[in-house]
């Protein structure tokens, strides 16, 4: 079951004013501890930070970033980051990049995790990024005695201490730049003391939620500017609804050609998402949501979390289609009285998909639980005005699901 997955396929088959309000999905004591020192003593600003901590009962979380300039050159056309030893072992590491790349420059991405008995793991490939000289028609993910690299995501059957990134020019023009990473990696069976550690407050971008709203997101379908239906581009359609609400439309088309991943043929992998919103000119991080309190904060920033989800049929009480494989929807918001709001590029001929309604107990169980909060976070160039949604209707009880394609 690949977490990361973005391919959107399908398994199986009176209004209200919106107000804020306080969190109802689950939450645990450590856990408001750690919220409540974190959105009233750090700073609120505008951009995510070098690292922060977040955690929730079942896991937890650290996140940090691998400057361009840390990269040292280690041999011609090689360049290898710091070794990186996160406060606590993990189990997962799942990342993105950010580079604008000159016209004919491209470069491939590895990764090794060390253990705590000084071995390492190979360098695993960890994707590309621009043109490259040698691409491979087939690729399958590399793995080793003690995981694999599932495209953008390693996965580890024993938990490492440290990860290093190292950036491989593999274009015939010479690499001038290389790009920043954003990374997180997870503790999926915490002990005491790392919940502990993972609770302490660290510099970080947890402003109040004063402001919270819900977004007025436009809604993009997954259709190129041909009106040509492309089923399985919804993490394209979400970045174009992103995008979009922050004042540049771009054709679905032109930001498929980004996020594709030809060499697992692959409709689009966390890592090319962010990047491809770079070059449209956007900042954007990978990210985990494992609380409401987090959601709302970001939210009230003016930043649209594009939102991983599965449904499993039967799951949920009332989900606005009877399953879902594989899916990004963007994420205008949630309401003080238990909906979360969200624009779904699937949700296209039956024009449900703009500020469709869940209930939150629902979109937690098929985002937060399913799908261990994994988002992508598009960020609000500067001065972009916040827009949000002022009335909003009743959510629709009684609404049969959607069994079928509704590209």
């Amino acid at each position: 079951m690949r977490p990361l997955d973005s391919t959107c396929q399908r398994v199986a088959d009176g209004s209200m004013k919106i107000t804020r309000g306080m969190p109802t999905g689950r939450f645990d004591f450590m856990a408001a501890v750690w919220l409540f020192a974190a959105v009233t003593i750090m700073p609120a600003t505008g951009h995510a930070s070098t690292e922060t901590v977040s955690m929730m009962t079942s896991a937890a979380d650290w996140r940090t970033s691998v400057a361009a300039d840390a990269f040292r050159e280690s041999a011609p056309g090689e360049w290898t980051g710091p070794v990186v030893e996160p406060p606590f072992a993990f189990d997962e590491l799942i990342y993105s990049w950010a580079v604008r790349l000159p016209r004919g420059e491209g470069f491939r991405l590895h990764l090794r995790a060390g253990f705590a008995d000084g071995t390492k793991s190979p360098w695993l490939y960890a994707g590309f990024w621009g043109q490259v000289r040698d691409p491979v028609t087939s690729r399958t993910a590399p793995t080793f005695d003690r995981g694999r690299l599932d495209m953008d995501w390693l996965q580890l059957k024993e938990k490492a201490v440290t990860f290093q990134f190292k950036v491989v020019q593999a274009s015939t023009a010479s690499l001038t730049v290389r790009p920043t990473l954003t990374v997180v990696v997870t503790d999926n069976t915490p002990s005491s003391t790392t919940l502990a550690m993972a609770a302490a407050p660290q510099a970080g971008d947890w402003p109040s939620t004063a402001g919270a709203c819900v977004l007025d997101l436009p809604f993009r379908r997954q259709m190129t500017s041909a009106g040509v239906i492309t089923p399985n581009r919804c993490q394209s359609a979400a970045l174009a609804t992103a995008m979009e609400y922050f004042g540049r439309p771009v054709p679905l088309e032109d930001i498929v050609a980004l996020t594709h991943e030809p060499e697992y043929d692959y409709p689009g992998v966390w890592p090319r998402v962010i990047a491809a919103a770079g070059e449209f000119g956007f900042e954007g991080v990978i990210d985990r949501f494992r609380d409401w309190d987090s959601v709302r904060a970001a939210v009230a920033q003016n930043k649209v979390i594009l939102c991983s989800i599965r449904l499993k049929e039967g799951s949920c009480k009332q989900p606005p289609y009877a399953s879902m494989g594989n899916h990004i929807v963007a994420l205008n918001g949630v309401t003080d009285d238990g909906r979360v709001v969200v624009t779904d590029s699937f949700l296209a001929k039956s024009g449900r998909g703009y500020r469709c309604q869940w209930l939150l107990e629902d979109f937690q169980k098929v985002w937060m639980e399913t799908k261990q909060g994994i988002a992508l976070v598009i960020l609000p160039p500067a001065g972009v005005p916040r827009r949000c949604i002022t009335d909003l209707e009743p959510f629709p009880a009684g609404r049969e699901p959607i069994r079928g394609d509704d590209h």
